[in-house]
């Protein structure tokens, strides 16, 4: 799990990193946007079209039959159960490309969330540092800042979470590795400082299933070294339409869904 762990990040940071150089709204729509084209292309190349529309006829013609002989019950009740089968065959149709695409399309959607949900901090803002560590090893560990982000607080140790937080203070902007040390333990977490607004992903933990969706932009903390999870608490990243705020996923929606049925028929695609 741990190499599934790393090495998804690191090609999710390849194919990703690169639309950080765009302003947030700008990076998310083109991503969306090629999102759009490879659900397409994942579509074609998994699904059968031939039987996507002859069932979407059938649900067709089912749906016609019913308006044109509803005043004859025995027809019109015909012509309803025909229609739940073609309609079955038609889901049926649709199953296995979505079944196909539903793992990609999920660890896509965690590496958005991981960011867009949230942006970097500005220089000389504050926030928390919240580590859960094993309870077993939960003495002794220690905050190292750097030269872009200090420690700004005390340990401030909670027990029944089996937590310990710290207040940090930027300095100057950067990717900066914060640490957490104990003896000859050293976890890092990178805090991304910027001054104009930038995506940054919250969370480090270590490898596992719920991992890859909800720390996935990271690599794993090994689990041998004491901690389970190290979060930076970043503001939410500020994301409009036409003056409204709206989330990252509704953007992604929006131009993925525009782009696939702008291009289905010239891609060759039945829906």
């Amino acid at each position: 799990m741990t190499t599934l762990h790393r090495g998804a990040a690191r090609v999710f940071a390849l194919l990703l990193d690169p639309f950080a150089a765009f302003p947030p709204m700008l990076g998310l729509a083109l991503i969306s946007a090629l999102s759009g084209i490879l659900l397409l292309l994942g579509f074609r190349v998994t699904s059968n079209p031939r039987r996507i529309r002859a069932a979407r006829q059938q649900v067709q013609a089912h749906l016609l039959a019913v308006r044109l002989y509803r005043d004859d019950l025995a027809v019109t009740f015909r012509a309803q159960w025909s229609l739940l089968g073609a309609l079955a065959r038609y889901l049926g149709n649709m199953l296995v490309p979505f079944l196909v695409l539903l793992l990609p399309f999920a660890l896509l959607f965690a590496q958005l969330d991981a960011r867009y949900a949230a942006r970097a901090l500005h220089p000389g803002e504050r926030t928390i540092l919240r580590a859960t560590v094993d309870p077993r090893a939960s003495d002794g560990w220690r905050l190292e800042g750097t030269a872009g982000v200090v420690v700004d607080s005390a340990a401030v140790r909670i027990p029944a979470r089996h937590e310990i937080d710290w207040r940090i203070r930027t300095v100057g902007v950067g990717r900066h590795a914060i640490a957490m040390v104990n003896g000859n333990q050293r976890v890092e977490k990178e805090v991304r400082v910027t001054a104009a607004p930038q995506g940054a992903a919250p969370a480090r933990s270590v490898a596992g299933i719920a991992a890859l969706f909800a720390a996935p932009a990271e690599a794993p903390i090994d689990a041998a070294a004491g901690i389970q999870r190290i979060d930076v608490a970043y503001p939410p990243l500020d994301l409009s339409i036409c003056g409204w705020p709206v989330h990252w996923i509704v953007v992604f929606l929006i131009a993925s869904t525009a782009v696939a049925l702008l291009l289905r028929r010239r891609l060759g695609v039945e829906l």
